[in-house]
């Protein structure tokens, strides 16, 4: 699986959205999955891209080796036997830019492991909060193990397990895991979130950045609807990796049944390429791609699909044998672009060709821009070329 969540700005879109995640857009399948359609107006495509990008906030740079532990509890055990110590009652312990907090930590000296026990949370300088009854960590939390896990991260990302190892401070293994990117619900905390995937074993390859599932089960609302013995996916960090998508499938008269498989590319930073192939039982193979490129002062996309009608007689009897929507080719070309001439000036272009106006609809390409939608289906009847030029100054 892949994730191609976009760098651009919001208005070119992305092949799949990741409340994040390949996983999201599976279960999004099995309920009816649409894309929002993109915006066709110059002011429209002024709003959804904003130049200059910020850029993104320096890393930390890493506390030294030396640097102080700070603990605060309500006794403090010293054994010198052992050479340990222990902090009992309302602990809070400060390393490294990390939070521990338990009803009682033990630190061994020989073996430099700390062991917190009894309502443990543990927080990290990059915002991850681990909860668990039991955690025994390496003093530089590279490894160790928590029982009853349960751990959040800043982008809503939850996991929970009976038990979690991690090892060279890279892998972490959890053992009748559950993961999820759905927020609780506000009125029912217990309540089945959106959707939840239950594994035997789920592993999280930091460095790759991957997530890997085996003996899965994908829930909805708490009701499975998929059995799987291995998948895996981009963990949450992953905006951007080159890889299949999860396929749609959808159905219409005009088509029959339909699957599309789906590839993105992510080829530079700044440049990718998706592709799809419609399969239909009624009219062959559409083919469908996209190309978004981001240079220093703004950005565009081309955006095509087409099909040669195995039945074009359908179309036909329905319009005419005139129309052109019973012709044996049809499709559609799209483009948008803008760039910055200043830090008040813009200029750009929005563009459709297609062989007929209801060709968009007929086979559901919603990710065409739409400007006009009297049914409202999300699907375009309706869109504007233009060449624009924008200024906005301090009083206009």
């Amino acid at each position: 699986m892949a994730s191609s969540g976009s760098p651009f700005c919001p208005g070119f879109g992305s092949s799949v959205r990741v409340g994040g995640t390949a996983l999201a857009a599976l279960l999004a399948l099995a309920i009816g999955f649409s894309l929002t359609p993109d915006r066709s107006s110059a002011q429209e495509v002024g709003n959804l891209m904003h130049f200059p990008q910020r850029p993104p906030p320096p890393k930390k740079p890493p506390l030294p080796s030396n640097a102080p532990m700070l603990v605060q509890a309500t006794e403090i055990r010293y054994d010198y036997t052992n050479n340990s110590v222990a902090a009992v009652g309302n602990v809070q312990i400060y390393y490294g830019g990390a939070t521990i907090e338990a009803d009682e930590v033990i630190y061994d000296q020989k073996t430099k492991r700390l062991r917190a026990q009894g309502n443990v949370r543990l927080t990290e300088p990059d915002g991850k909060i681990t909860y668990g009854q039991l955690i025994d960590l390496s003093d530089d939390y590279r490894d160790g193990f928590v029982d009853s896990l349960r751990l959040e991260t800043p982008d809503d990302t939850r996991f929970a397990a009976a038990r979690a190892d991690r090892a060279k401070g890279n892998y972490t293994v959890l053992q009748n895991g559950v993961y999820t990117a759905c927020e609780p619900c506000k009125d029912d905390p217990k309540k089945p979130p959106l959707w939840q995937v239950q594994a035997a074993r789920i592993i999280h390859d930091e460095c790759e950045k991957m997530l890997y599932f085996e003996y899965a089960r994908i829930e909805f609302f708490g009701v499975p609807l998929a059995y799987v013995p291995f998948m895996s996916t981009p963990d949450p960090t992953v905006k951007r990796k080159s890889g299949f998508l999860f396929p749609s499938i959808s159905e219409t008269s005009q088509y029959g049944y339909g699957i599309a498989p789906k590839y993105f590319w992510a080829l530079a930073p700044n440049y990718d390429l998706s592709f799809s192939t419609l399969l239909t039982t009624k009219q062959g193979a559409l083919f469908q791609g996209e190309w978004r490129h981001r240079l220093l002062d703004g950005s565009y996309s081309i955006r095509a699909a087409g099909i040669f009608q195995q039945d074009p007689g359908y179309f036909a009897s329905r319009d005419g044998p005139d129309s052109p929507t019973a012709n044996t080719f049809r499709g559609a070309i799209q483009t948008a672009g803008q760039f910055a001439l200043s830090d008040k000036w813009v200029w750009g272009w929005t563009g459709l060709l297609v062989t007929d106006t209801q060709f968009m609809y007929d086979y559901q390409l919603k990710q065409f821009a739409s400007s006009f939608d009297p049914f409202q289906t999300g699907i375009a009847s309706e869109a504007v070329s233009q060449l624009y030029l924008s200024g906005a100054g301090e009083r206009s």
